[in-house]
């Protein structure tokens, strides 16, 4: 076992790792909490996209190889609104699956085996460069809204809410397209990674949830009978 790192930083990471290997679990457990961050672990697609929809993670390490799907497949959901970077760290690692896995937008792809040490240094890189000062983390809207994307705290007039990610995620997505109406697919999508599928009501739940929050605010999500939701600001 590595001994631990003296004298880091005070902001330790949420780092997800999405493998069903049990051995590769207690390696990455490993190197992650002795750099002093948080670990979690989901062992397929379904249980990776609650993980994600729960909490708002700095990093993902993702295999390809899921019981139930393609790692790969989770790009979208995790590119959409903060860019979270992952780590492709699987056994596919012919240069045409390198070329695939970066043009997905991974910010690196690893093959196992790997020395854990080699894997410790991909993720201190990618922890180092994950807020980008480009990066547009605050919004406001009206006279009276404010949105810390990082933290997930929203201040409506002089009260603060402060968000769970995907209530977070809804928000950012309507924000972006302001006036704009969105149909529950598209949401779907962009917050859940997934396609929306008929009596699915993940969507109008979170919508529900957001209108409590943007009460005394000059914010509104209108629901567009038939197709979605759009975000609007006046009375």
């Amino acid at each position: 076992m590595m001994p631990p790192v003296k004298g880091r930083g005070p902001d330790p990471a949420d780092i997800l790792l999405i493998d069903d290997d049990i051995l590769v679990q207690v390696m990455v457990e490993d190197i992650v909490t002795q750099l002093g961050h948080r670990f979690h672990a989901a062992g397929d697609g379904d249980s990776a996209r609650e993980a994600l929809l729960r909490t708002g993670f700095d990093l993902v390490i993702l295999d390809r190889r899921l019981p139930d799907t393609d790692g790969l497949l989770l790009a979208p959901l995790l590119q959409q609104d903060r860019k979270i970077p992952f780590i492709v760290f699987s056994s596919l690692d012919a240069p045409t699956d390198q070329v695939l896995g970066l043009g997905m937008g991974a910010s690196d792809y690893v093959g196992k085996p790997v020395e854990p040490a080699v894997l410790r240094a991909r993720i201190q890189a990618r922890l180092s460069a994950r807020r980008a000062p480009e990066e547009q983390t605050t919004f406001r809207l009206g006279g009276s809204l404010r949105l810390d994307t990082l933290s997930r705290r929203l201040w409506v007039a002089d009260r603060l809410e402060v968000l769970s990610p995907a209530e977070a995620r809804l928000l950012i997505c309507l924000i972006r397209n302001l006036g704009k109406p969105r149909d529950r697919m598209q949401i779907s999508m962009t917050i859940c990674g997934r396609e929306w599928v008929y009596g699915d009501r993940t969507i109008d739940v979170l919508v529900s949830r957001l209108r409590r929050r943007l009460k005394g605010s000059d914010v509104h999500i209108t629901t567009v009978h038939g197709l979605g939701y759009v975000l609007t600001v006046g009375d």
